[in-house]
């Protein structure tokens, strides 16, 4: 579920961009990197003149509709067209469907939002709605209809028109059982069967009030076309397992481009209907993206190193200080970015099983706290990269400042354990209690980049008399066990929701129900409270102080031995690519750089000169950037920030 709408929100701010890229590989290989046509049907641009203005055609006024047209723009305004940029993906799909079982993968992703629109996007600064595949919408007075304009020159790659009747279908495939995919059926069956109003109006019904609806409507859900999708989820399923169903965006899928077990390649359109759209401006710029299966990250790096791939995410904080001690790097060649932006983190550490004792008292689960030492894990182990989390959403403005602050204390543990009955020793200098040695095991799937900080954790326990054991697992085996609450503590992390969703993770319910992710067994009455509030409460600054109530309370009880995050984006690239000053999005990883960036033709230049030219030094320029931590602070000041306006 984390999955999804993390990808949502990718693909509401842009409609992506691939990449291919040139470097020193050992086998040179020749792409044709023009933009492409599938188009098979000549559809003239414009409304169908038999559909009258009120009902969307040509003519239309928007009287009593919202749309929105001084918004901000991301994109480069110098942005070029052309040239191409080369990513790694871990493993090859299971499926090149974007829907349904197995479309789930990083490449899923990627191509969802480079080929599939919405029918509204996101600001990318104030996240409130733009158009998209439609023009206009509207909300009733009781927050509960959705209606929308779909723009009449909007296009399919094969040159049909879109139409209401396409969103209609594509509501129909996600609520079909037969795709099995439960979540999506779960979802957007909490919406009524949309109707078409007209060839260009649809409208929505919602079955409950929430202030979400209209963004998971308008804004997760793709829209494909029905004369491809018509059809049962079982016959779907089927069908385009590895098939390309052309989408409305700026990119498509060449049968041709897709070598099994080893790459993939998309490219852009040349008859992409909303090129010079506003929200387009220096968006979608290369002609192909290509993305390799690179599994083992070491050779990725190495990889990246010889310019076989011209962008990576340096996950690991050992490697972004001692790795990049080579020529290319330091002759600017190769370059880094430490992007502060915020992107959502989710929360980490050890997870308390707080039905089952000893976990049941509060004073163990503080003293458990007391006894993780990041601080120590931090300096010896990360190189101080990282920081503490105190808070279910850690540096986002949903965080409460006011939260317990649990640090590294051996004296306060010991205090807290012995009023919990902890008082007595063994021989073996281990906590004794009604005859119980004080006895933990801890199950954990990071390997050994985890087992060096866990190993000092069970040091600094034993200080106190308990025995941790460890006990390396699969991540499978990890998620099974959280799942079905079969642990007494367990290793964990979790990904971010920029817009939080509570309920879900510590909601009515969810402390006794299996496959939820409320894996400690947080149960309060107050939270319930507050995520009924939540979801009905259409003002965001309201809604913040709900989730900062939710967070206090949550925390308070102690749920986990809160661990580290890092609110920034580690990437590294060969400097031959132009992007906006941002270098990313306010709220997503590297993986919008195809959607942003593009093939600078002067640092191109000078890029191959260099490697021709071991004298030469390119511009490096600073490593970290903080433009989204700017906006921020203006932002708090009651500022009005705009870019690319």
């Amino acid at each position: 579920m984390k999955f999804k709408y993390i990808t949502f929100l990718l693909l509401a701010l842009f409609t992506i961009t691939l990449f291919n890229g040139c470097g020193r590989s050992k086998r040179k290989v020749v792409f044709d990197t023009k933009p492409v046509s599938i188009k098979k049907f000549d559809t003239p641009p414009g409304a169908d003149p038999t559909v009258s203005a009120e009902l969307g055609g040509a003519g239309f006024t928007g009287e009593g509709w919202q749309t929105a047209v001084d918004y901000n723009i991301l994109g480069d305004k110098n942005a070029v067209k052309g040239g191409s940029i080369i990513m790694s993906m871990p493993d090859f799909p299971a499926t090149l469907r974007t829907e349904g079982k197995d479309a789930n993968s990083y490449f899923n992703r990627m191509a969802q939002v480079m080929i599939y629109e919405p029918l509204l996007s996101l600001d990318p600064v104030t996240e409130e709605y733009i158009p998209a595949l439609a023009t206009h919408w509207k909300i009733s007075e009781d927050h509960m209809t959705f209606s929308f304009r779909i723009d009449p020159n909007a296009r399919w790659a094969d040159g049909k028109p879109v139409t209401s009747e396409d969103v209609v279908t594509t509501w129909k495939l996600m609520i079909d059982p037969g795709i099995l995919e439960a979540y999506s059926n779960i979802l957007y069956g909490t919406y009524e069967e949309p109707v078409a109003e007209s060839k260009y109006i649809v409208s929505v019904k919602s079955k409950q009030l929430n202030w979400r609806q209209l963004l998971y409507f308008a804004v997760s859900m793709r829209i494909m076309p029905a004369h491809y999708i018509g059809i049962t989820g079982k016959e779907y399923l089927e069908k385009y397992q590895f098939e390309f169903i052309p989408g409305s965006g700026p990119y498509l899928i060449d049968e041709k481009d897709i070598n099994k077990g080893q790459s993939i390649m998309i490219r852009r359109r040349s008859d992409y209907w909303a090129e010079k759209e506003k929200y387009n401006i220096g968006l979608n710029n290369f002609d192909m993206v290509r993305f390799e299966v690179v599994q083992d990250p070491s050779l990725e790096f190495e990889k990246f190193k010889k310019g076989e791939l011209d962008v990576i995410s340096v996950s690991r904080a050992q490697w972004w200080v001692e790795r990049f001690d080579f020529d290319e790097y330091k002759r600017g060649l190769v370059l880094k970015r430490r992007i502060f932006n915020e992107n959502p983190n989710g929360v980490s550490g050890i997870c308390f099983n707080m039905r089952k004792p000893p976990f049941d008292d509060i004073r163990v689960r503080q003293a458990f706290s007391h006894l993780y030492d990041r601080e120590k894990y931090n300096e010896k182990l990360f190189y101080n990269m990282y920081y503490p989390i105190y808070s279910f959403f850690p540096g986002s403005i949903y965080e409460n400042p006011n939260n317990p602050k649990i640090k590294f204390d051996i004296d306060k543990a010991q205090q807290l354990l012995a009023e919990a009955g902890w008082k007595d020793k063994n021989q073996d200098g281990y906590l004794v209690k009604n005859g119980k040695v004080f006895e933990v095991e801890l199950p954990f799937s990071g390997g050994p980049s985890q087992e060096r900080y866990l190993t000092v954790y069970q040091e600094d326990l034993k200080k106190v008399g308990i025995k941790l054991n460890l006990r390396q697992i699969d991540g499978t085996t990890n998620f099974k066990l959280g799942n079905e609450r079969n642990f007494s503590i367990l290793s964990m992390a979790w990904s971010g929701l920029r817009i939080p969703n509570p309920e879900s993770s510590m909601g009515p319910g969810t402390a006794d129900q299996p496959n939820t992710t409320n894996w400690n067994g947080i149960k309060d009455p107050k939270i319930d409270e507050l995520c009924a509030k939540y979801n009905t409460s259409f003002d965001k600054a309201e809604r913040v102080k709900i989730i900062r109530e939710i967070d206090y309370i949550a925390t308070s009880m102690q749920p986990y031995a809160f661990g580290w995050f890092g609110p920034y984006q580690r990437i590294a690239f060969h400097n031959k690519f132009g992007f906006p000053e941002p270098i990313l999005s306010r709220t997503d990883d590297y993986l919008v750089i195809p959607i942003l960036w593009y093939n600078d033709p002067e640092k191109a230049a000078e890029y191959e000169d260099a490697k021709k030219d071991n004298k030469l030094v390119l511009e490096q320029g600073e490593v970290d950037q903080k433009f989204w931590i700017t906006v921020k602070e203006r932002e708090d000041k009651g500022e009005k920030v705009t870019i690319g306006r």
